[in-house]
């Protein structure tokens, strides 16, 4: 749900003349056109997200690539939400159907910075959100970005009955960047695909809402007709579909060769939204379906497309991942044997009870140099299991944070001790 304070300056912002800085010509059809130089706390028309820990909103008056201003997100927190933005909402009179962005960006130890576009109904309804462009670390392992002002540029298709978008200028973790010179435009034209996003998402309905995974088959590997793995992956950060190139690499490098993978894809409910991977101790009046619900609906889904062993179905988690795989894995009843759940946050006040595990087996990956999820939470998570009579083990692995050292060795290690019965 939108925070009253942002859902009133974004009404106040529909009353605005937008003869300021915005022109209706034909083709293309230039909805806006912003360098920032007008305004004091903020660029006219512009408003900032919520007050995030350790984020700065900057509105640089001495730092622009034509002229003297541009918009800042500066951020040191290590971590990946809540998200941070500036934003401006635009009307759409829903005569064409492509949205295309263009903006000038520095960065400065980027990890992730994004431009968004929502799409709002008449009732400022939600009808979905795109990234149209990304700037950052785009695989597990890329060092931070920073390069001085560049062209970022995307496009989108409108969602039917939209009324309004709203251009969000993002930052999700640590880093510095700067958008200037911004250009938002509608056309006819078709959208040019992203040359990232070979595969397409697969759908699955969830309590009448549409959840979404990416599938992985092992169609290059050895025919076999007994039953195989599945492997379901709640990627950290953001949980979105741009870690598909690294959970490729890892079907490639870590999994046995009778595997399928699928890759879940977080659902965003809300612009504020705070948990990536909402399980039901955190779930909100917004979130339509949890986690929990989500991975069993992928089971099913993945079951009546490929030969699954029902006793061969387990998780991989890591970081913002970690919570909800935990809540999974305890669930009474459930199809999962295990899961592997990497450098993650373990909260048992929020958990189902433990004792529910007794026939299943958690592996935990985690390195002794974490600063943003604590050592003592893997310690205290492989405790707690274990006291409970549950298979569970923790390995470490040196450099911190993150996906370091042997990544697909370690996975694979992982997997193999799940696959064991002891």
């Amino acid at each position: 749900m939108m925070h009253p304070r942002h859902y009133f300056t974004l009404t106040w912002i529909l009353l605005i003349p937008f003869s300021m800085n915005v022109s209706y010509s034909a083709e293309p059809e230039v909805l806006l056109k912003d360098s920032f130089e007008t305004g004091t706390t903020a660029p006219e028309g512009w408003q900032s997200g919520f007050e995030v820990p350790g984020v700065r909103y900057v509105y640089d008056k001495g730092r622009g690539k034509t002229g003297d201003r541009s918009l800042s997100l500066q951020k040191s927190a290590r971590r990946y939400f809540p998200i941070a933005q500036w934003y401006r909402l635009l009307p759409y009179q829903g005569e064409k159907q492509n949205l295309q962005v263009q903006c000038e960006v520095r960065a400065e130890q980027v990890t992730k910075a994004i431009i968004d576009a929502q799409f709002l109904d008449e009732n400022k309804k939600s009808l979905g959100h795109q990234w149209i462009s990304y700037i950052g670390a785009k695989q597990s392992g890329d060092a931070p970005v920073s390069h001085d002002w560049k062209i970022y540029s995307g496009s989108a298709t409108i969602p039917g009955n939209t009324k309004q978008i709203v251009i969000g200028l993002q930052i999700y973790g640590p880093g510095k960047v700067w958008f200037d010179d911004l250009e938002v435009s509608l056309t006819d034209g078709e959208v040019p695909a992203e040359p990232d996003q070979t595969e397409k998402a697969i759908d699955v309905k969830v309590n009448g809402e549409t959840g979404q995974y990416l599938l992985i088959t092992p169609t290059d590997r050895p025919a076999q007709k007994k039953p195989r793995a599945l492997l379901i992956v709640l990627p950290g950060g953001d949980g979105s579909a741009d870690f598909h190139p690294f959970v490729k690499r890892i079907f490639d490098n870590a999994l046995p060769d009778d595997f399928v993978l699928a890759q879940s894809i977080a659902k965003k409910w809300t612009s504020d939204q705070k948990v990536v991977w909402p399980a039901q101790a955190s779930q909100t009046a917004a979130t339509k379906f949890t986690t929990e619900e989500l991975i069993a609906a992928v089971i099913k889904n993945v079951s009546e497309r490929q030969n699954i062993d029902p006793k061969r179905i387990y998780l991989l988690a890591w970081s913002s991942g970690g919570p909800a795989a935990y809540a999974a894995l305890l669930q009474k009843e459930t199809d999962i044997a295990g899961a592997l759940i990497a450098m993650s946050v373990f909260k048992p006040d929020q958990l189902p009870d433990v004792a529910n595990a007794k026939q299943r087996s958690l592996y935990l990956l985690h390195s002794p140099d974490d600063r943003v999820c604590p050592y003592r939470m893997a310690e205290a998570a492989r405790d707690t299991f274990q006291k409970a009579h549950v298979r569970a083990t923790l390995v470490d692995y040196p450099g911190g944070h993150g996906w370091k050292g042997n990544v697909y060795g370690n996975i694979r290690q992982g997997i193999n001790w799940l696959e064991k019965t002891d």
